[in-house]
């Protein structure tokens, strides 16, 4: 997945229409909530081939971290 699809996923998922950068912290995101985080998940089963855990996700803090727990970077 390119970081320009991703991208586009993360609007999906967020239910917006301003730009998401993969720089953008998670904690400024006001629709980053508990329908995002499932949403995400679900995002990342139908596009990876990886199992990513609930706990890698927490974890995360920007956007960049969600990237790289999809790429595998």
């Amino acid at each position: 997945m390119s970081k320009e699809e991703f991208l586009e996923q993360m609007l999906d998922i967020l239910n917006r229409e301003e730009e998401v950068s993969l720089d953008d912290s998670l904690d400024n995101i006001d629709e980053w909530d508990s329908l995002g985080y499932v949403a995400f998940l679900a995002m990342a089963a139908e596009f990876t081939d990886k199992t990513i855990r609930a706990s890698e996700v927490r974890g995360a803090k920007t956007v960049r971290d969600l990237y790289d727990l999809v790429a595998g970077e």
